[in-house]
């Protein structure tokens, strides 16, 4: 259930992605609070994702040890995802999105290990490498209603407009226990050929540590 949104637009050359902070357990209460964006700075690349943060963390660093591009980050992540899982025994499942620039173009693909963690909405196989298209939001806010689609056309501060207004709706779609999953503080990421940029926009400054977040504002 972690908020993690990714828009690419070919026609600004940019890519926004807004994820939230909050890391918790099987039962949803909170273990610690702190950014899901993966950095590589020399790339104007990250690797973001949902699931296990041990093992997004762990996949992260050792996939961009082993590329020296991010187009041949993008190519051998389907063979070195899973030697780096059983080498590291990563056996609790996640799920990897790549947001970079690939052959020149902003782009976005999605990768997961075996088990339970499938966001993209398409049934992929664990280890295919796949390009999402121009967007790939979750979890879906639509439920609770209010949700516009970002439009990777429109002008930027719409963009971001629209992404900073989607990931509080997600706060508002709860789990089964009938608790949030997103939570902590919302963070903007803005990739674009001449670098990375990162702002905390958002805080919910009620959410502790050991305990749920509720689905309120």
């Amino acid at each position: 259930m972690t908020a993690n949104n990714l828009v690419a637009s070919k026609k600004h050359k940019s890519i926004w992605i807004t994820t939230d902070a909050a890391s918790y357990d099987d039962a949803g209460f909170v273990c610690s609070f702190g950014s899901k964006i993966r950095p590589i700075p020399e790339w104007s690349a990250v690797v973001t994702g949902r699931g296990n943060t041990f093992g997004l963390d762990t996949a992260a660093r050792e996939l961009t040890r082993r590329a020296s591009s991010f187009d041949e980050l993008v190519a051998i992540a389907s063979r070195e995802l899973p030697l780096i899982v059983d080498e590291f025994r990563l056996y609790r499942p996640f799920e990897l999105n790549l947001a970079g620039f690939f052959r020149g173009r902003p782009m976005i693909f999605f990768i997961r290990t075996p088990g339970d963690h499938d966001s993209s909405g398409m049934g992929m196989r664990p280890y295919l490498i796949f390009p999402m298209g121009p967007t790939l939001l979750g979890p879906d806010p639509s439920a609770v209603g209010g949700f516009v689609e970002p439009d990777p056309e429109d002008a930027p501060e719409n963009i971001v407009s629209c992404l900073c207004d989607l990931i509080k709706l997600q706060r508002r779609v709860p789990a089964e226990d009938g608790y949030s999953r997103v939570g902590g503080y919302a963070e903007m990421t803005t990739i674009s050929p001449d670098g990375i940029e990162t702002e905390i926009f958002h805080h919910w400054p009620e959410d502790r540590i050991g305990q749920r977040m509720t689905t309120e504002h």
